[in-house]
């Protein structure tokens, strides 16, 4: 079991990864990129991913009761349940809006884009970079779910 101050740090963690992707985001559909996507994504991906895999791997649950078809299963994984329904709401709007962000990264790209023209290079990576911020965001996104579910079933068994 996952103590509850590394996985408050987790979930904060995560949720700085969200507000990091959100914020590169929102500047880059203004026409800026604050940075390289290479430092962006980076960051991005070191902030989430502890957190999503926290919070994945503390909603697991023991079976009880009646066994499954499979004699080798002894743990399921359950989705956050704990969480009250204001936001589960919040944090499905707040994934679509990445997974909006990302889909919507695709009408920009072009397969061909010319050597000398450093307009449309310059379009591609910051789709490109908004696709990546996208996927990251939405993926902060639930493991900050997972993981205060987590901490709260943890508060609640203590």
């Amino acid at each position: 079991m996952m103590s509850r101050r590394l996985l408050l740090l987790l979930d904060v963690l995560c949720l700085t990864g969200v507000l990091w992707c959100a914020v590169l985001i929102g500047a880059l559909f203004s026409g800026n990129a604050l940075v390289p996507s290479t430092v962006a994504v980076t960051v991005a991906a070191a902030l989430v991913l502890p957190g999503f895999t926290a919070g994945i791997l503390t909603n697991q649950r023991t079976l009880r009761g009646r066994r499954p078809q499979s004699w080798y299963i002894s743990r399921v994984w359950s989705p956050p349940g704990e969480l009250p329904r204001w936001e589960m709401i919040a944090a499905g709007v707040v994934f679509l809006a990445f997974w909006l962000a990302g889909i919507s990264a695709f009408t920009g790209l072009s397969e061909t884009v010319r050597p000398g023209d450093h307009i449309a290079q310059d379009r591609q990576v910051r789709h490109e970079q908004r696709f990546a911020l996208g996927v990251l965001g939405g993926v902060g996104t639930g493991g900050t779910a997972l993981a205060a579910s987590s901490l709260i079933r943890q508060r609640r068994i203590n």
